[in-house]
């Protein structure tokens, strides 16, 4: 009886555990990836407004704070940084700030969105849009 017990249980937690990401960056390869050290010294780009800010808290944080998620933007007739930028968060699009987006492209073409205690902390945008 302990035994089928046993069973039933696993049998019903196993689709939770397929339904669970194991990585929570996009591409789900960046720890071992060509592209590390790339990673690895992206700087937030609102550095220059808090200069006391250490060496770790000046980088975008680490490939476990990056969200998997959709993004959209919005023209706004302009040049980087004017368009609007939108994350899909907690069901609903929000606003990215333009101070927390990253000026170069990863270098694999793909978004990335570095949340940290629910705030934004950096984004990359793919490269040649969405």
């Amino acid at each position: 009886m302990r035994k089928a017990m046993m069973v039933t249980a696993a049998a019903l937690l196993a689709p939770l555990f397929m339904l669970t990401p194991k990585h929570s960056f996009a591409g789900g390869d960046w720890p071992d990836s060509p592209h590390k050290e790339w990673f690895q010294k992206l700087q937030r780009p609102d550095n220059d407004k808090y200069p006391f800010r250490d060496a770790n808290s000046r980088s975008c944080c680490g490939a476990g704070d990056v969200v998997k998620t959709r993004f959209k933007v919005e023209s706004t007739g302009g040049r980087y940084p004017e368009d609007r930028w939108y994350a899909w968060l907690q069901e609903e699009w929000v606003a990215i700030p333009a101070d927390k987006i990253v000026k170069e492209f990863a270098p694999d073409g793909q978004p990335y969105l570095f949340l940290l205690a629910g705030t934004v902390q950096c984004f990359v945008r793919p490269n040649g849009g969405l």
